[in-house]
C-alpha cells in the first residue's frame, strides 16, 4: 500500500461534459440570481464555482451572492440531474482514465477530488459518467469549501488524515488537473503537481507552470502511473 493522497480535477481531466454541465449551470444562475449583464460565455476552466459566480455578478456584494449558495447548489443540481440523459449523451470518460483510475486502486492509494465543483455536483457528474466508485468523496475538496482555488489542497489533506490517521504532507500529495490554477494550488501546499493538456490548455503553455509533470493524457497507462507515483 502506498501512502498516497492523489487529488483529482474533474471537467478537462477526467471527463468532460459536452457542455452540458455549463449550460445547467448557467440556468441555474439564471433562476437564482438573475440574468447576467451580459451573455458572453465566461471561462470556467480552473475556477471555482463560488468563483465564477462572484465574476458573473461583480456589481453584487459577495456577501449577497454567497448567502444563496445553498439554493443555488440545489437549482444547479436539478437541472443537471434533470438533463442527466443529455449529459451521458454528450459527455464522455476521457481516454486513458478508467485504466489509471484502476490501477490506482490496485496500488492502495486514497482517491479522491480536487475540484472547483461543488460538492454534490461533483459528486453526480461521476455518477453519470460511472467513476464516482474509485473515489473517496469526504477526503476531498470542493468550490463549495472556498471560492479561491488555491485554499483546497490543505483542506482535502486535512480532511484525509483525520478520515486515515496518518498525515498527507508535500509529495505524499499528487494534484491531476489541466489547467494553471490546478498546479497554483498544488504548488501553494507543497504538493506534486501532474498537469494533464487534455482541457483548454496546451502542453506547451502548462509547461510554462512548472509543474512536477505533464502528460498529453492519460492514454498511456504506465507513463500516467510513473508519473502520479514517483516521488
Amino acid at each position: 500500500m502506498r501512502h498516497k493522497l492523489i487529488l483529482w480535477d474533474i471537467d478537462g481531466t477526467l471527463l468532460y461534459s459536452g457542455g452540458v454541465a455549463g449550460e445547467a449551470m448557467r440556468a441555474a444562475m439564471t433562476r437564482v440570481y438573475g440574468r447576467p449583464s451580459d451573455n458572453e460565455r465566461r471561462a470556467y476552466a480552473g475556477k471555482t464555482d463560488q468563483q465564477i459566480i462572484l465574476e458573473t455578478f461583480p456589481d453584487r456584494p459577495a456577501v449577497e451572492l454567497l448567502s444563496q449558495l445553498d439554493v443555488f447548489t440545489a437549482t444547479y443540481l436539478d437541472i443537471l440531474s434533470e438533463w442527466a440523459e443529455a449529459f451521458r449523451t454528450r459527455g464522455r470518460v476521457l481516454e486513458g482514465v478508467v485504466d489509471v483510475l484502476r490501477r490506482l486502486r490496485a496500488e492502495g492509494v486514497v482517491q479522491s477530488l480536487l475540484t472547483g465543483n461543488l460538492a454534490p455536483v461533483a459528486r453526480l457528474k461521476l455518477d453519470l459518467m460511472g467513476l464516482a466508485e474509485f473515489f473517496d468523496f469526504d477526503s476531498g475538496a470542493y468550490g463549495s469549501d472556498s471560492p479561491r482555488r488555491i485554499d483546497l489542497a490543505p483542506i482535502a489533506a486535512a480532511r484525509a488524515a483525520q478520515r486515515y490517521r496518518r498525515a498527507f504532507a508535500n509529495a505524499d500529495i499528487v494534484v491531476i488537473g489541466d489547467t494553471p490554477n490546478d498546479i497554483a494550488c498544488a504548488r501553494a501546499a507543497g504538493a506534486r503537481a501532474v498537469a494533464v493538456a487534455t482541457g483548454p490548455f496546451s502542453i506547451e503553455e502548462l509547461r510554462t507552470h512548472a509543474p512536477d509533470a505533464v502528460l498529453p493524457s492519460l492514454a498511456d497507462t504506465g507513463t500516467a502511473m510513473a508519473a502520479i507515483l514517483a516521488g
